[in-house]
């Protein structure tokens, strides 16, 4: 089987060459792209605002550092990759502007529900429900930027989509600080519910919106699918095959990416704590601290990483991401490890900040998953792409903190050891999973670039 209207990255530049290729118009792209990062930023708000609200949350339900980690670890990601998979079936096959509306109504409503829990069970359900929310829509992103934008400008888009990802830790830090300072500490009282402690009142304050906002989905285009395989439609074990072909390639390409995500969700969920309990400053400083260097340091980092990444592969570093992924993710732990075992505060805000710009996989490594992979499998490896690197990063990383911080060090003061702990094991492995992928990634774009990709 051939590749349908396969697209070279020498292309012309112009406008109209874009259009009569059949791609959208440059303003329809770029606001699919805006619409798609809103939504980015507001499941980071929905998945994060936990991580300000752990003394609370602690405090009322009983919990301990290691169940905290895995409601935000472990808990979550279960539900999130077990539907990833399931919605990546469904995307390649039916509309993608209808699974991301489904799943943020879902999670929204999920998050609302987190501030009813009375007890660990029911807190660990309606993490469940949001996770299971936002695993659509990741993949559907990345399916319909990549029918969207020429190869040559595929990663930088990409980036700017996964930059919502720090936008989104940014923004759920100042909302979640505003909305802590909002409500009286001793609770509201909400008709039909009754009182609510403050951090039940900023789980609903923080859900609800999102049944709104999903309806954005709607003023956007779900573009024509491209470089798709002739013949009928593809199974799950054409799937299989097409990846059993390139196992080199997605093998490092995820496990390599997990890792980075193990060290990067690490600090993010736990960074909160670590500030309140090692420099003993309020929630309204924490969060003044963060929120910039989040959006700042990774929206930077990631558009740095998508400009680098288009450049080297428009030249004929058919690997260039993956390489900077290497040099990139060392460079990550080593600083935040300086900035987990700094002293004072403004060497770690230093630190941080310079580890957050060499976070920038977010749009780059789904970049190279779509210049590998026929559009017929895109929303299925995407999905799996997700299960791994959520189960083993977004999973572990929180978990691992935790486990650490309670187990090993068995002292709460710990967390900043624990967390660079978690940075210096996983950054040398990544680079080594993505050294194992170098050569398959080349041969694999080689061999769509020639329309030759295609099941075993």
């Amino acid at each position: 089987m051939a590749l349908q209207t396969a697209t070279s990255i020498d292309d012309s530049p112009a406008p109209a060459a874009e259009a009569e290729a059949g791609y959208p118009a440059r303003g329809v792209a770029w606001w699919t792209v805006t619409v798609l990062t809103i939504l980015s930023c507001l499941s980071l708000l929905d998945r994060q605002i936990m991580a300000l609200l752990i003394p609370d949350i602690r405090r009322e339900l009983g919990l301990s550092d290691f169940q905290m980690g895995l409601l935000q670890g472990v808990v979550f990601s279960l539900f999130y990759v077990t539907f990833g998979l399931l919605f990546g079936w469904i995307i390649d096959r039916f509309s993608r502007r209808g699974v991301v509306y489904a799943g943020v109504t879902f999670w929204s409503l999920a998050t609302a529900a987190c501030g009813m829990a009375s007890n660990f069970f029911q807190l660990m359900l309606a993490r469940f429900g949001v996770g299971a929310g936002e695993a659509a829509l990741n993949p559907a992103a990345y399916s319909i930027i990549s029918d969207s934008f020429p190869k040559r400008r595929l990663s930088f888009a990409l980036s700017v989509f996964g930059a919502g990802t720090y936008i989104g830790v940014g923004v759920s830090l100042l909302l979640g600080g505003f909305l802590i300072s909002a409500f009286p500490k001793e609770g509201i009282d909400v008709p039909l519910l009754g009182h609510l402690s403050a951090w039940r009142a900023v789980f609903l304050a923080a859900g609800l919106p999102g049944v709104l906002i999903a309806l954005l989905i709607w003023t956007m285009t779900d573009p024509p699918r491209r470089e798709r395989l002739a013949g009928p439609s593809t199974s799950i074990g054409d799937t299989v095959r097409y990846m059993r072909t390139h196992w080199r390639f997605y093998t490092g390409h995820f496990l390599g990416t997990a890792m980075l995500a193990s060290c990067g969700y690490g600090f993010q969920v736990w960074s909160p704590t670590f500030l309140l309990r090692n420099f003993e400053i309020k929630i309204t400083e924490v969060v003044s601290i963060l929120a910039p260097i989040s959006v700042v340091g990774g929206v930077a980092g990631g558009l740095m990483a998508g400009w680098v990444a288009d450049r080297l592969f428009a030249r004929g570093m058919k690997d260039a991401h993956l390489r900077y992924f290497i040099v990139a993710g060392l460079a990550q732990a080593v600083f935040l490890t300086l900035a987990m075992t700094a002293s004072r505060l403004e060497v770690f805000i230093v630190f941080l900040l310079l580890s957050n710009i060499m976070s920038g996989y977010a749009g780059v490594g789904p970049a190279a998953l779509q210049l590998v992979t026929p559009n017929n499998y895109r929303g299925q490896i995407s999905a799996a792409y997700l299960f791994v690197t959520s189960l083993l990063g977004t999973g572990l990383g929180p978990t691992l903190v935790g486990a650490f911080t309670t187990y090993l060090f068995q002292d709460d003061s710990k967390v900043g050891w624990a967390i660079a702990l978690n940075a210096v094991i996983a950054a040398p492995l990544a680079a080594l999973l993505y050294a194992f992928a170098l050569k398959p990634m080349r041969q694999a774009v080689a061999q769509v670039e020639q329309g030759a990709a295609k099941p075993a």
